[in-house]
C-alpha cells in the first residue's frame, strides 16, 4: 500500500495485540541524550519513543494523520508507522488471505511476509522477498466511488511502476476472489507459491 492507504473494511478488526515497549542500552541512550534536539531526528529513537507511549496517547495522536506525523518525524518514519498498523490490523480480506495461505501450508514471518518494504512508501500485502513476488489483496476500496475520486487509480499505477523498476512480479486477489470464487483462488495462490519455493509446497501483475 503507499502511504496514507490505511485500507478497507476495517471495522471487523482482529484483537489488539500487547504493545511490548522497546528496550535500549544505557550506551544507546547516552548517545541520544549527547545528540540533543537532533535525537528526534533519528528513526531508531522515533520507534522507541513511539513505543513507550500509551495506546491511549498513540490513538490521539492518529487522529492528525499521516501528514502530520510525516511533517514531524519525516515521511519514512511515518510510512513504516503506518505499514506497522495494518500489519497489526488487517483487513477482512487480508485474514481470508492469512487463512487461506495457512491452508496451503504457509506461515506468516516464516514463509512470507506482510507490508514487506519493497521502496520508500511502497508496501506489498503479501511478499516472498526473496523471490520479489508479491500478493497484492483489493478490497472494497478500490471499488469504491470515494476513492476511486480520490486518486485510487493513480496510486495504483504509480505502485505498479515502482514494483515493476524494482523487479517484482504481482499477482493480484481481489476481496470478490476471495468470496465467491475462492477455490479457484485457492489453486491460482498454490501454483504462485510452488513457483515460489520451488515445490509443491504452500510459499508484472497477474
Amino acid at each position: 500500500m503507499m502511504p496514507g492507504d490505511w485500507g478497507d473494511d476495517r471495522g471487523e478488526r482482529a484483537p489488539n495485540t500487547q504493545r511490548q515497549p522497546l528496550a535500549a542500552s544505557e550506551e544507546q541512550q547516552a548517545a541520544w541524550r549527547a545528540l540533543g534536539r537532533e535525537k528526534f531526528k533519528d528513526p531508531d529513537h522515533q520507534r522507541y519513543a513511539q513505543s513507550h507511549r500509551s495506546t491511549e496517547s498513540l490513538r490521539e495522536a492518529g487522529k492528525h494523520g499521516y501528514q502530520a506525523t510525516a511533517e514531524r518525524y519525516g515521511r519514512d518514519f511515518a510510512s513504516d508507522l503506518l505499514a506497522d498498523h495494518r500489519r497489526a490490523q488487517p483487513t477482512r480480506p487480508e485474514r481470508e488471505m492469512v487463512g487461506l495461505l495457512k491452508e496451503l501450508g504457509a506461515q506468516e514471518g516464516q514463509d512470507y511476509q506482510r507490508e514487506h518494504k519493497v521502496a520508500p512508501g511502497v508496501y506489498a500485502d503479501f511478499a516472498w522477498p526473496e523471490r520479489k513476488v508479491a500478493v497484492e489483496v483489493h478490497g472494497g476500496a478500490h471499488q469504491a466511488t470515494f476513492f476511486l475520486e480520490r486518486g485510487m487509480p493513480e496510486r495504483e499505477e504509480r505502485r505498479t511502476a515502482v514494483y515493476a523498476r524494482e523487479g517484482w512480479t504481482v499477482h493480484v486477489v481481489t476481496d470478490r476472489d476471495l468470496r465467491e470464487g475462492r477455490e479457484g483462488t485457492r489453486a491460482r495462490i498454490h501454483e504462485t507459491i510452488a513457483g515460489v519455493t520451488g515445490s509443491g509446497r504452500s510459499g508484472g501483475r497477474s
